[in-house]
């Protein structure tokens, strides 16, 4: 992985081979301090014509110092401010390179603290590149903001709590992005409890033998076929006064060839992405911990390869799960809801204030909302919009959808308890109401349909090619107001 670094000053010494990125809010409010600029430079700078565009407005010397200046404006017809800033420190960043600058120094006013944030995420996680395998790597370029803030050090400080979040965004990448030759059940177990007891959480791992003895026959069917055996992961953080408990789950399937019902070459390719869910919330509790969020939390992820051997799962298989319900398989490649239940009846036995769930689930979620747009189940209206909100907050973007019941009545089977899959349409409502059979009755769930967005590759908003690391930072936020109440 390379990042960034990122600093905050508060006032601006030209250096040679810097690009500047001064914005503005249009066509004629700037949101950058001109009084920290050299004359040279603020006589030059004018915004571009055109809503959302970015021009070249300086290019020479000032005294010893040559300097790239470009302006943005950040008034898209369809996004806000600060994702515009995003989106234009990534690119920056890129523009940067090309033509050789040594920094980038983005130059925003004080008083607007949602762009200085945007401005720093722009940096740490549009900046990111997974370069392991290159043979060739070009060092990221520093960053610089200057701001004229009233109060640095506790503007430095909110920017720091931040930066902690996007280190754990960009360690979801990173395992994301690793070839599934490299990130297995037992390597990502291990990457997870790394992180986990650095970051504060006591981290307990269950090989083969121990998800046999528990029971959780979900997981050891679904991993059965594979040489790396399955696992789960179970972090717990439990602050001292903390009242409420949040309980966050995640599908980490390291990789999925559709097992006996085998997934064509195109949609393998992406595959390694289907631990998306996984990737999702245990960096997210890492980030928890480490921020000292007053909010108890437990976090399961349940970790499989779906793949295909003699040892492997049949269609028409019979698996006893650890809440001794029983499902007939009737499509290897609906194995993520088989791994999720066995986790989902260990965070309903903690008695948990909250469950939510996160999978990269169905493609009919993805039919549904597009690349973009998670879906999003819940039996509480007041905690769904809670998270869409968190979600919204931070770009990340959540659509309810309903759990139907009487779609339910499609999983009943005449020698299970129920089956894994259903006629082909609303197939993310009924995934997510076979789900919703191993959780209480009036526990606050929800079940995140991350699809979309977990497994995109093209680039999303100022979020370069490759994973993108979805939904951290919305559980962070979440939690963090959580933790209020």
């Amino acid at each position: 992985m390379a990042t960034p670094t990122f600093e905050l000053a508060t006032k601006y010494a030209p250096r040679d081979h810097d690009c500047l990125l001064l914005p503005y809010l249009n066509e004629k409010k700037a949101a950058f301090p001109a009084r920290l600029l050299p004359r040279e430079i603020v006589a030059a700078a004018r915004p571009a014509k055109e809503r959302g565009a970015t021009r070249t407005a300086f290019r020479g010397s000032v005294g010893k110092a040559g300097l790239l200046v470009c302006t943005v404006r950040l008034d898209s017809e369809y996004s806000s401010a600060p994702l515009e800033l995003k989106k234009a420190v990534a690119a920056a960043l890129g523009a940067a390179r090309k033509e050789e600058c040594s920094r980038l120094v983005v130059l925003l006013e004080g008083r607007r603290a949602e762009l200085l944030a945007a401005a720093q995420e722009g940096a740490l996680l549009g900046g990111y590149a997974f370069d392991t395998y290159l043979s060739k790597k070009t060092p990221p370029l520093p960053v610089l903001l200057v701001s004229d803030v009233r109060n640095a050090a506790a503007v430095r400080k909110q920017l720091g709590r931040r930066a902690v979040v996007h280190e754990c965004v960009n360690f979801a990448r990173d395992v994301l992005n690793e070839p599934p030759n490299v990130i297995q059940p037992p390597s990502l177990a291990h990457a997870f409890a790394t992180l986990g007891r650095r970051c504060g959480l006591k981290v307990t791992v269950w090989d083969e033998k121990r998800l046999a003895r528990e029971k959780c026959g979900g997981v050891l069917g679904v991993g059965q076929g594979a040489k790396a055996k399955p696992r789960l992961v179970i972090g717990e953080y439990a602050p001292r006064g903390a009242r409420r408990h949040l309980c966050l789950v995640g599908k980490g399937i390291t990789f999925d060839t559709g097992g006996y019902c085998l997934k064509p070459t195109d949609a393998q390719v992406g595959m390694k992405y289907d631990m998306g869910g996984a990737a999702m919330v245990f960096p997210a509790a890492c980030a928890i911990a480490r921020l000292k969020l007053p909010i108890r939390l437990t976090v399961i992820t349940p970790l499989a390869e779906n793949a295909i051997s003699g040892e492997a799962f049949y269609t028409t298989s019979i698996l006893t799960t650890r809440s001794g319900r029983t499902v007939e398989v009737h499509n290897t490649d609906a194995e993520g809801r088989l791994i999720l239940v066995d986790a989902l009846t260990l965070a309903a036995e903690r008695k948990p204030d909250w469950i939510i769930d996160a999978a990269t689930l169905t493609g009919a979620c993805v039919i549904a909302l597009g690349n973009d747009i998670a879906g999003a189940y819940g039996t509480d209206a007041a905690f769904t919009k809670s998270l869409i909100q968190a979600g919204a907050d931070e770009d990340e973007l959540y659509w309810e959808l309903p759990l139907h019941m009487p779609y339910a009545e499609q999983l009943k089977t005449t020698i299970a308890d129920c089956k894994n899959v259903t006629a082909r349409w609303g197939g993310s409502i009924t995934a997510a109401l076979f789900l919703r059979q191993w959780v209480p009755n009036g526990t606050k769930w929800i079940h995140c349909d991350i699809a979309g967005p977990g497994i995109k590759e093209e680039p999303l908003a100022h979020l370069g090619k490759g994973a993108n690391g979805f939904g951290v930072k919305t559980l962070v936020t979440l939690a963090e107001r959580l933790g209020k109440k």
